[in-house]
């Protein structure tokens, strides 16, 4: 599953399942137009390819991935099958607040508004309301497992309906932790691997006055979710990361060479040497010239 745009929804309360199908697309048939349906239609593809569009967007949906579409919007096939294409349809609905992400490289923070109003609507304490993420469209992390679970959920429509929903549900709610986790997943990685070329970035560049806007127009995102995946994956962020490596570049010149503090300080990127005193200090607890007599005979 590739990090990507999604769909957040808060909870509690847990988006509920209504009901669903299977169906199979011979070559040449087509997914139905669909007007605002009220709910979420997830299509899930076990094989063939499904080409939809919601409004102006469009995905093809392959074997082992799956689409969720909106309850707001028109969807409709963006091409008919070209291949025997066989899937599975899931129609649900959250009660809660929910949204879509609109930057496919920042994930929308977290909607304190939205949460409040559900702390009020359902009285849990604030800490206890969460975010789901859901992937608009992508690979399911299990697909075996998850269409063995889809037929379970079928099968379960020929059950009484006091029986039937609370298996329903169960199933549902464990397809949905399933995409959750895959989503967090992959946002995680796309994490670590944007703070480590950051990291990069900022090593090669020391010397220069490097701003957070530098910073993002280099790494083509946005410079808040930078900063936040360093400082999740390094427990710095970018500016502090820069300054704490321009000081141990400073303390292997004072160590190495007899250039003035002045001169250090312009060669590893500080502008004012009192500034660069002052840093240094607070850093080390001593001055850089007293710094550089411990290791001076």
């Amino acid at each position: 599953m590739e990090p990507g745009n999604a769909l957040y929804m808060t909870a509690p309360p847990m988006p509920f399942y209504l009901n669903g199908g299977k169906d199979t697309y011979a070559p040449g048939k087509e997914h139905p137009d669909r007007y605002a349906l009220g709910v979420f239609d997830m299509l899930l593809v076990k094989s063939g390819t499904l080409r939809m569009a919601e409004e102006f967007r469009s995905w093809d949906v392959g074997a082992g991935q799956a689409l969720i579409l909106r309850p707001d919007l028109h969807h409709y096939a963006a091409e008919p099958c070209d291949v025997e294409t066989h899937f599975y349809w899931i129609h649900f609905y959250p009660a809660g607040e929910w949204r879509e992400g609109s930057d496919e490289r920042l994930p929308p923070p977290p909607d304190k508004e939205s949460a409040q109003t559900q702390q009020v609507r359902t009285g849990l304490p604030l800490e206890r309301v969460y975010t789901i993420a859901l992937p608009k469209h992508g690979s399911l992390p299990s697909p075996g497992k998850t269409f063995d679970a889809l037929e379970y959920l079928l099968q379960s429509e020929k059950q009484p309906q006091s029986s039937a929903l609370w298996q329903q549900q169960a199933i549902f709610t464990e397809l949905i932790k399933d995409l959750h986790l895959g989503q967090k997943r992959a946002h995680d990685t796309q994490a670590v691997r944007l703070a480590e070329q950051a990291e990069a970035f900022l090593k090669q560049n020391y010397r220069l006055p490097v701003t957070n806007a530098m910073l993002g127009e280099a790494l083509h995102f946005h410079p808040n979710y930078i900063s936040r995946c360093m400082l999740k994956v390094l427990g710095i962020t970018p500016i502090d990361y820069l300054i704490q490596y321009r000081l141990e570049q400073a303390k292997l010149l004072l160590m190495k060479t007899e250039l003035s503090v002045t001169r250090i300080a312009e060669e590893v990127g500080f502008h004012q040497s009192a500034y660069f005193s002052r840093r240094f200090s607070r850093k080390e607890g001593i001055t850089p010239l007293q710094f550089r007599k411990r290791f001076t005979k």
